[in-house]
């Protein structure tokens, strides 16, 4: 019997060693679960972000959405149409054909005839200015001005503005001289006599006027770092927490309540930052169509992973309950 109890004496050690070891491997399992959750969250962020202002073909396809916006060309029209007619000095025209009749005060009639005709042209360049923003001409311009802008986005973001994409303080624009030269050309052709005077005209249109200008250019470089090795990071976390875990159904529980979450508080922050945006914007008209051209993918992904959260928690959830259920002892009759 003695002997007995001195086999007995080291299991009780044995046990609570065993015991300390899985609940430090629970505490450390359930840490990495956070972190590769985290690191998950933020490796969406910052590969969609590096999708969306990197790769020219994705950036060009979502800046035709803002040019396809009917808001959007009418804004463009508008100061493209202003551009060509302080160009043209309509108002100087008009002074001069008064100044034609030889008499110090025209007619009454006569300066309403020259006003008349002064708004008829007004009216013509803003028709043809319409026109053209409307045409898929347009487009076509835009898309390839965007598609050679992508290179000086970049380097705008990394304050070096070297192309037609500039960062001034908290502006980001696209440069529409080239809309002005065709608009230009269109006027030649339809024989308009002023159009030969156009000059070569600096006309920009703001894709973003914000406080976060500045913010887009320090943050840049960590972007690249982020969007390179996040993804594998959280990888990496994600393989050691199922390694670590006791219970491995028990650890995508966690996984899948935690991606859930950060996910739905990632799905309130874009729409908080979408307010945010639009007020510190300074047109607030379109900085809707900017904001939305540029998150509605990311706002895709992140309800993408809330539903691969809810799901992967409730398939845990089902697993260890008919697990649990099948390791209940049966009772006796």
């Amino acid at each position: 019997m003695n002997e007995t109890a001195t086999e007995e004496v080291p299991a009780a050690p044995e046990r609570e060693r065993h015991g300390v070891g899985r609940i430090a491997r629970w505490v450390a399992a359930m840490l990495l679960c956070v972190l590769a959750v985290v690191a998950v969250t933020g490796a969406i962020t910052a590969y969609y972000a590096k999708l969306e202002l990197f790769d020219t073909d994705r950036f060009t396809v979502k800046t035709e959405a803002i040019a396809e916006d009917p808001q959007v060309q009418a804004r463009i029209a508008s100061l493209v149409t202003a551009q060509i007619e302080d160009a043209i000095d309509v108002e100087a025209i008009a002074r001069s054909a008064n100044s034609w009749i030889g008499e110090e005060t025209a007619p009454a009639l006569v300066e309403q005839l020259v006003a008349s005709a002064a708004e008829t042209m007004r009216a013509y360049i803003e028709t043809e200015v319409n026109e053209f923003v409307a045409s898929p001409r347009f487009l076509e311009v835009w898309e390839a001005a965007v598609a050679e802008a992508h290179a000086s986005l970049i380097s705008a973001l990394r304050g070096e503005n070297a192309g037609s994409v500039v960062a001034d303080g908290n502006v980001l624009s696209l440069d529409l001289g080239r809309v002005v030269a065709l608009v230009k050309e269109r006027l030649v052709e339809a024989d308009f006599a002023y159009a030969a005077e156009i000059p070569e005209i600096e006309a920009e249109y703001v894709l973003v006027e914000s406080e976060q200008v500045p913010q887009l250019q320090r943050d840049a470089e960590r972007l690249e770092w982020a969007a390179t090795w996040l993804p594998w990071i959280a990888l990496a976390l994600l393989v050691l927490a199922f390694v670590i875990a006791p219970r491995r159904w028990a650890a995508l529980l966690v996984i899948g309540a935690l991606g859930a979450a950060m996910a739905g508080g990632a799905l309130i922050g874009l729409a908080a930052g979408r307010t945010l945006f639009i007020e510190r914007a300074e047109d607030a008209s379109f900085a809707p169509v900017t904001w939305d051209a540029f998150t509605d993918g990311l706002r895709s992904s992140y309800l993408l992973m809330l539903i691969a959260g809810v799901v992967a928690a409730v398939a845990a959830v089902i697993v260890l309950f008919l697990r649990r259920k099948k390791n209940d002892p049966v009772p006796a009759e």
